[in-house]
Order: C-alpha cells, then structure tokens, then sequence
C-alpha cells in the first residue's frame, strides 16, 4: 500500500511540477523549495526504468525509417546550447535518421549570429530566427518542428504553419499546437474553432492509416483545458496508436484506450537530459533512448526501449523497404498564424485540476486493482 500511496504522490508532484495548479509565475515559484525536490525525487520513480532487452526490441531487418525526437530543448544560456549541440550532432553524425522531431519549448535565447537588420526584429522573431540558424547548422538535416507554451511568440514568422501533416512510411503524422493561451497561467491554453475543424478533417482523410498525434503538451495527463476534448477526439479516430509529447521533462508512458501516450525527457533543464530514436518495423514502432553521460560528454544509448503495437488491419500501408532520405507524401497545412495571448482564459485554470483529478484518480486505481 505504501508504495501506491508514492505512486500517487508521484503523480501530484509531476502535475506540480509543471505549475498546473498554478495561476501566476509568482506563485509558481513559491512552490519550489525543499519539499518540491523531496517529491520530484518520487516522481522520477514513475519514469522509464533500465530493463534487459525484451525480444521484441531485438530485430534482424533493418527498420523501415528512423526518427529523432528531441523535445524541451530549452536554449537560455551556454550550457543549454552546448547539450543541444550534443545532441544535434550525436543525431546528425551517427545516428542519421530520416528526419528529426523537435516538439516545443524550443529557445529562449538570441544573442550572436544575427545580422545588424536581424537583430533590430522584435525579441521574439530574434529568438526564433537564431533558433533556426542553429538547427540548419548544428543539425543540418531534416527537421519538424513546433512550438511549446514557452517562447511560442514568433515561431509563425521563421518556421511557418504550427498545424501540419503528412504520410511518411505508411505512418500518417499530425503535428499540432495550441492556438491561444494565457499569460502566467500554464496550460490555460486552447485550439480555435478552425484548428479544430483541420484537425478532425484531416484524422477523417487518414482514417485508413496509423497515426501519431504529436503536440507539446500531453493529453494523459490532461496538460491544458481542452486536452481531454482532444483526446475524445483521437479515441473516436481509432487509427491514431499513440500521441508524443514533451513538456513535462520526465521520461513517462501512459495508456488511454487504444492509444499510448508517450512523453520524452527533456533536453535542457532536466536531471537527466536525453532524446529518443523511434524505429518503424512492420508490426510496431520501437522507441530507444539516449541520455546524457556528463563523464564522457556525450549522449549514449540506454538500456530502455518502448513500443507502440501497430493492428494488424493498419500495416497494409505500410511501406516494406528501407527507406531512405525524407520525401514526405499527402502534405497538408494550416495557414501559419501568430500565437494569440488572451489573459481571461487563465481563470479557467480550475478546469485544469478537475481533469488532473480523474487522471490520478484512474492511474492509482489501476496501480491498486488492476486496469
């Protein structure tokens, strides 16, 4: 019993840790003291642990693709930008996958590289357009990106549409981010009503393939208020296997239904930094990882994998020979558009433990009887 009873302290102090519960930046930082760390440290219980390597994870063919998946890069200062570095070249020296996935809370930063005209740009535009600069240089191979709830401002100007998909290997992706949000007041964020209209459409148009709903925030827990609306809307997409998100700089998988939720560690402000690779097979999708080793100063593998079961009645698409370089199919594309800021959605922030609620509720009582 003591060890649910952690298990749902953990799960509090994850939501915490991310000021969920909180509505000003005041506010979150008076919750960061020494019993913030002593639950963090139960948190961390809930990640990925190291594991034999399962059978499933050993495989005689070569993948159909690879990707990278990076996420909460936060670049704020030199050592921020010297583990994404890291990072970027363990991907694009050797690891080489077909393409790269940054998922948001990108950068914070803008200091060098740009030009006289450059750096006159408002803040925001600079931070984006210095973040750009880096990846076409550290990484310099394909990439998808968008932004998180941090430092979202501008991300239309420099990279374009945050709402897009397209088909690669069979795998039908849709990329997603949060319209509008608050001021100071964390997951008090929303999609329009048209975002919500691409969105469905295009699950709809897709409907025959597998498919990886990737957005920052996560849905499972429920990280913003219309987060279990979009999660009814995936459940009713039974095609859709597993939703990818950041934001919450731990390593941590869920299930919700028939789809996974699956939540990266973050690269920058993390207690162990790391990045994921995610292997497409003709029956599942393998997710390795790799995690910062400070004393060799380098990302390396880890003793973790991960998968995410593709239905039979789902492969029939599904590409058979390796592929290689990125040609993605079936592009489709919001227009891009400005993050809007509206405050009054932050007294909505109650919603927020409402949902955060049913999900503690649902995981402790699984972790007790059984799901």
């Amino acid at each position: 019993m003591r060890n649910h009873l952690l298990t749902i302290a953990s799960l509090l102090l994850a939501l915490s840790l991310t000021g969920w519960c909180q509505t000003s930046a005041s506010a979150k930082k008076n919750t960061r003291g020494s019993a913030l760390a002593d639950v963090f440290e139960i948190a961390k219980q809930l990640e990925i642990a190291p594991m034999p390597k399962p059978s499933w994870a050993s495989r005689s063919q070569p993948p159909i693709f690879r990707v990278a998946w990076m996420t909460d890069l936060h670049i704020t200062d030199q050592k921020s930008i010297d583990l994404v570095t890291a990072a970027c070249h363990a991907i694009r020296d050797d690891l080489k996958p077909n393409f790269t996935m940054i998922t948001g809370d990108n950068c914070g930063y803008d200091q060098g590289g740009l030009d006289d005209n450059e750096k006159r740009l408002p803040q925001p535009v600079r931070r984006q357009l210095w973040l750009k600069k880096f990846l076409d240089r550290e990484l310099a191979s394909p990439y998808c990106i968008i932004p998180g709830d941090n430092w979202p401002w501008g991300f239309d100007q420099v990279f374009g549409p945050h709402h897009y998909s397209f088909d690669f290997g069979g795998i039908h992706f849709q990329f997603a981010a949060t319209d509008i949000q608050a001021g100071g007041a964390e997951g008090c964020a929303v999609f329009t009503p048209e975002s919500w209209s691409w969105m469905q459409q295009d699950l709809q148009k897709n409907a025959s393939k597998p498919t990886l709903f990737i957005l920052h925030e996560t849905l499972w827990p429920a990280a913003f208020l219309e987060a279990d609306r979009t999660a009814a809307m995936l459940t009713a997409n039974p095609q859709v296997i597993a939703v990818l998100s950041g934001h919450l700089h731990l390593d941590l998988e869920f299930t919700r239904g028939a789809w996974k939720q699956v939540i990266a560690p973050a690269i920058g402000r993390s207690h162990r930094p790391g990045f994921k690779v995610i292997s497409l097979f003709p029956d599942l999708l393998l997710l390795e990882s790799h995690e910062w080793n400070a004393e060799a100063k380098a990302f390396q593998q880890a003793e973790k994998w991960q998968k995410i079961d593709i239905p039979e009645h789902l492969r029939a698409g599904l590409s058979q020979p390796p592929i290689t370089g990125f040609q993605p199919e079936n592009r489709a594309e919001m227009p891009a558009a400005p993050k809007q800021r509206d405050d009054k959605l932050g007294s909505r922030a109650g919603e927020l433990s409402n949902s955060m609620m049913t999900f503690i509720l649902t995981i402790g009582l699984d972790t007790l009887f059984g799901p």
